[in-house]
């Protein structure tokens, strides 16, 4: 079973994707702040983040660079939601294999298939 670590400060969206991933298998644990996030994968790397760009706190895209300047995170598969199509945000961030986009509102098939891509890409990638 696959461990996802889903940050997300719109509580509906946290409970439908959480709930969604569960029936899928998934072992979920979410979040609605990118702290918490950040202090969790310190102490357990989950298989997969899922994380909302535009957080009220530290926003989704600050976590994700911190997250990328680290060694131990450097490889770790992020699935970034996004409320809009922001082509300079994603123009700023470094593309590697282990990262994917998708715009809110979101298929769940969609969600799905990136998610399953992702893990299995990444979990080829070299460390």
């Amino acid at each position: 079973m696959s461990s996802v670590l889903l940050v997300d400060d719109a509580p509906e969206l946290r409970e439908l994707v959480s709930t969604i991933l569960t029936d899928e298998g998934f072992d979920v644990t979410a979040f609605d702040a990118a702290e918490e996030a950040l202090t969790h994968i310190d102490l357990v790397l989950p298989d997969l983040l899922i994380l909302d760009g535009r957080l009220t706190r530290m926003s989704g895209w600050q976590c994700f660079q911190l997250l990328r300047a680290s060694e131990r995170t450097e490889k770790l598969p992020v699935l970034m939601l996004t409320a809009a199509v922001d082509d300079v945000q994603r123009a700023e961030q470094p593309a590697d294999d282990c990262t994917a986009y998708v715009t809110k509102p979101f298929d769940i098939d969609e969600l799905l298939a990136k998610i399953d891509e992702l893990i299995e890409t990444c979990a080829q990638a070299p460390a």
